[in-house]
């Protein structure tokens, strides 16, 4: 089990959330949940409603897109401190374009969107950042595996 001050660690380790304010991961920390999953388990289907957000603390977490996507299809092999399911940072809970599967053991934060948005809203100067890599991050799933 993780304590907050390790699971603060792990969040500044992440891409997305790496060089906030200590007041803003410590924050984040507090509303994350700690979820172990075995390996073939489903953490979302295609479809479902977009309500959390994951970081991958441990294991290994496939992303797959339906061919349904339009004529997108995208695969993504999630590694140790990268974050996924995304959608749950945009308003309305959007529902999820692909799957997400274990692809062994694996740890995971479990951030729910509604509340990281609350905590990026009390904090704007690091509110922005992340955000700003998000939306970053979102145009390279899909402009890269466009090629």
């Amino acid at each position: 089990m993780l304590d907050r001050d390790a699971i603060r660690v792990i969040l500044n380790e992440t891409p997305l959330f790496a060089g906030c304010s200590a007041d803003t991961l410590a924050a984040v920390a507090a509303i994350a949940v700690e979820r172990d999953v075995k390996r073939g388990d489903v953490v979302y289907d295609t479809g479902s409603e977009a309500v959390d957000m994951f970081v991958l603390v441990r294991g290994m977490v496939s992303f797959t897109t339906d061919s349904g996507v339009g004529s997108l299809y995208v695969e993504t092999l999630m590694k140790r401190h990268m974050v996924f399911g995304w959608a749950a940072l945009v308003p309305e809970h959007p529902r999820r374009l692909g799957s997400a599967k274990c692809l062994e053991d694996s740890k995971l934060l479990v951030i729910n969107g509604d509340a990281l948005l609350d905590v990026l809203a009390a904090h704007p100067q690091s509110g922005f950042v992340v955000m700003k890599r998000l939306c970053s991050m979102i145009a390279s799933t899909f402009i890269e595996k466009r090629r």
